[in-house]
């Protein structure tokens, strides 16, 4: 058992810039195998620790220090303030045919009876409402929004 202890301290005791930096890689690809964020400031911590142990001469006490109040902050600050910056931004359309209908030109197929009717959209007829008055067939209208299946359209 003593022998298992002495092989441990000498591992920490080895530890130099190089290692960390192949431990802030590592730990790198492992974030991009993840995509958590979470991963990401131990990584960035350690390869801030192993630029400063080929600067500064620090033992391994003070490099694990330094590693572990690094990857504190990293991970309070980043979870404040960048993860959220991540994840903002406008939803996309991209695989939201509805939402992408949104203002698109379309024409009527029959005439509206009641503020319901049909409208062709490329290929495809949906079905479509109208709030003030009727369109008849072969009317052009605009999409200005989608409830369910249903088009809300108005004349152009």
């Amino acid at each position: 058992m003593n022998g298992d202890a002495n092989v441990l301290v000498q591992m920490l005791e080895s530890m130099s810039g190089t290692k960390w930096i192949i431990v802030g890689v590592l730990l790198l690809i492992l974030e991009v195998v993840t995509g958590t964020t979470y991963i990401l400031w131990p990584a960035v911590a350690a390869l801030i620790v192993g630029v400063i142990a080929f600067v500064l001469p620090l033992g391994w006490e003070m490099q694990f220090l330094l590693f572990f109040i690094l990857s504190s902050i990293l991970l309070v600050v980043g979870h404040k303030f960048v993860r959220p910056k991540m994840k903002g931004g406008e939803p996309s359309d991209l695989n939201d045919r509805a939402r992408s209908m949104v203002g698109m030109r379309v024409k009527a197929i029959a005439d509206f009876e009641t503020g319901m009717g049909r409208v062709q959209v490329g290929d495809t007829q949906w079905r479509a409402s109208i709030a003030d008055g009727t369109a008849s067939a072969g009317q052009e209208l605009r999409v200005v929004s989608v409830k369910g299946t249903t088009l809300q359209v108005v004349p152009v």
